[in-house]
């Protein structure tokens, strides 16, 4: 490879060996920056998971330990139990004992003139149903989740299911959304209908939209998917603070590699490798200055003139790449170059003619050549 090739390569490695470490850590504060909140909001919605966990099983132990009950359905003892439950189970709001769907009495009402419950929405793996239903004994329009064993319901305030103080300085809502239905039954502030309808695209775990990052945690068992989101505004402060400390490791790789490419430049621009490359290219010229007898007038020999070419057109005379080739050890091979092209020059004519090279000074080449018709005749010392 001639040296100005290697130049033009080590000049695209020099400026490849700044800009890479450089972007290279703004992106790595960028993917820092939202891993972290990716992470914080997967973390968030673990968090509703098990709290949603702790309250489904709070609200099957108590409806396990109305079913010990035997005493007389709606009995003031009955009654009794039940505001117990009630009231000793945090996440439970109310008890309500029906018969074939229909409620007849509850912790808060000795007689419930309800209408009939629907069948359930769900049954889970354990025997346990639920519900998502408005339906109340004290008449209010407020969805309340509702799970049943038996003759018994225990209802929940689906906000106690999302009810989690988020780690941070980020602001993080949730809600969970029926994996079947799309009904979100639960949720600590509104969720784009977009995002709801996506719930049922199996695969998808995060997604950016309307400025905003959602993660999305199914739990197939309950049949709902718990959503995580945050705005992305504090993504850019966390960002320019992770780019504060990778951007001087990327700037100092970038210094180090820079210097280390610029010292292999100096090498290859050095004055002996751009000779040895001139030798192996063959880029010397040879031209020729006749050598005339005086005595005669005839032409008897010839002195071989070298020139190196420079890129900007111009061209070193030996005086001046003659005494680096000595230096370099490179005299060798640039006489035997110079050899090698007064012959090629020579064509056809160098097969009859004789004759003899040798240098006539240090810094030029002189070959006396003598035709067969003038033996006669010497050539000038």
């Amino acid at each position: 490879m001639k040296t100005r090739h290697l130049v033009s390569l080590v000049t695209g490695v020099l400026i490849f060996s700044v800009l890479v470490p450089i972007c290279l850590s703004i992106w790595l504060a960028h993917r820092q920056a939202e891993d972290k909140f990716a992470d914080a909001l997967d973390n968030y919605a673990s968090r509703v998971l098990v709290r949603t966990d702790r309250v489904v099983d709070q609200a099957k132990e108590a409806l396990d330990h109305l079913q010990a009950f035997e005493g007389v359905p709606c009995s003031p003892l009955q009654l009794r139990e039940m505001r117990r439950v009630a009231f000793s189970w945090r996440y439970v709001q109310e008890v309500i004992y029906i018969d074939n769907l229909r409620p007849l009495c509850s912790s808060l009402e000795q007689t419930s003139h309800a209408s009939p419950f629907p069948p359930p929405m769900r049954i889970t793996e354990d025997g346990y149903s639920a519900w998502l239903t408005t339906q109340n004994d004290l008449g209010f329009n407020r969805y309340m989740t509702v799970l049943g064993k038996g003759h018994y319901l225990v209802m929940i305030d689906p906000a106690s299911l999302v009810d989690v103080i988020p780690f941070g300085e980020i602001a993080i809502d949730a809600a969970l959304v029926g994996s079947a239905t799309h009904r979100i039954f639960a949720s600590s502030s509104k969720l784009d209908s977009h995002i709801r309808d996506m719930v049922q695209e199996r695969g998808v775990k995060s997604v950016q939209y309307n400025g905003s990052m959602y993660v999305m945690k199914s739990v197939p068992e309950l049949g709902f998917t718990v959503v995580a989101w945050a705005t992305l505004k504090p993504l850019a402060e966390t960002w320019h603070r992770q780019l504060l400390f990778w951007l001087p490791f990327g700037m100092l790789i970038s210094l180090l590699a820079a210097l280390f490419v610029l010292r292999i430049l100096r090498r290859i621009q050095s004055p002996r490798n751009r000779l040895l490359d001139a030798i192996n290219s063959r880029d010397f010229v040879v031209h020729y200055q006749p050598i005339v007898a005086l005595c005669s007038g005839k032409i008897v020999g010839a002195e071989a003139l070298t020139r190196w070419p420079q890129p900007d057109g111009s061209c070193l005379s030996p005086d001046i790449f003659v005494p680096l080739a000595e230096q370099t050890g490179l005299i060798s091979q640039l006489t035997q170059l110079v050899i090698e092209k007064v012959f090629e020059d020579m064509g056809p004519l160098a097969a009859t003619l004789s004759g003899s090279a040798y240098l006539h000074q240090p810094r030029a080449c002189r070959f006396n050549l003598r035709h067969p018709a003038a033996s006669a005749e010497s050539a000038p010392e």
